[in-house]
């Protein structure tokens, strides 16, 4: 049993990337529960939420790209001549006004372009709705399984004390001599399994729970 837990321990500083001694103390986590909150926070939806925000951007540039644009210009100067020509005389100058230009070349590929955005955009909400089915499916098995060993907790509680009932009948009998010292072993080893298994059921709560916090992304 130590070289089992030394072997343990090893794994788990390998996996946390800390040296731990053969013989520290490890504390069990408090429960963990609640299956009450259904917040899904895993970054896998951030991504996809970041992903259609980049769809979004590229469909405005679509747009903006095939528009008209204006802007003012200004120009002024001093020489001779001015913008007179006929006027052989240092002057000063300025023109000024707006200018428009429309790439029409644009608007042949818009139409295409804009498919292609709801394509990807589409694409995007199938991959997170999948995802989100997939999440939800996970968490329901996982609840199924935090429901069977609380019940099987609360039988196990029953069962231990039931055995350890017994025990005692047996001590009482196997000092009145009614039974044999192996009688009484077997019943003491009886309540020892008892008492390993609810151990067991413990342990294995708790990981459903840590499972449960896990696919939601709150671990």
């Amino acid at each position: 049993m130590r070289s089992s837990r030394k072997g343990l321990v090893d794994v788990l500083s390998l996996f946390t990337g800390q040296e731990l001694s053969e013989n520290i103390q490890l504390e069990k986590p408090a429960s963990i529960v609640s299956t009450v909150s259904n917040e899904i926070t895993r970054p896998e939806l951030k991504l996809y939420n970041e992903q259609q925000k980049f769809i979004g951007q590229q469909e405005r540039l679509i747009t903006a790209k095939n528009l008209p644009r204006a802007s003012l210009f200004a120009q002024g100067g001093y020489g001779r001549p001015g913008l007179n020509m006929l006027l052989n005389e240092f002057d000063l100058y300025y023109l000024g006004g707006i200018r428009f230009n429309w790439s029409l070349g644009g608007l042949y590929t818009k139409k295409k372009e804009k498919e292609q955005v709801a394509i990807n955009k589409k694409m995007i909400e199938v991959q997170k709705e999948t995802f989100l089915l997939n999440t939800n499916s996970q968490l329901e098995q996982q609840k199924a399984d935090i429901d069977k060993l609380r019940q099987l907790l609360d039988s196990d509680i029953q069962i231990v004390e039931l055995r350890r009932t017994v025990t005692d009948a047996a001590k009482a009998q196997l000092e009145n001599g009614v039974i044999t010292a192996n009688d009484y072993l077997k019943e003491i080893n009886a309540e020892d399994q008892a008492r390993q298994l609810k151990i067991t059921h413990e342990v294995q709560l708790l990981q459903a729970q840590i499972n449960y916090q896990t696919i939601l992304g709150k671990q």
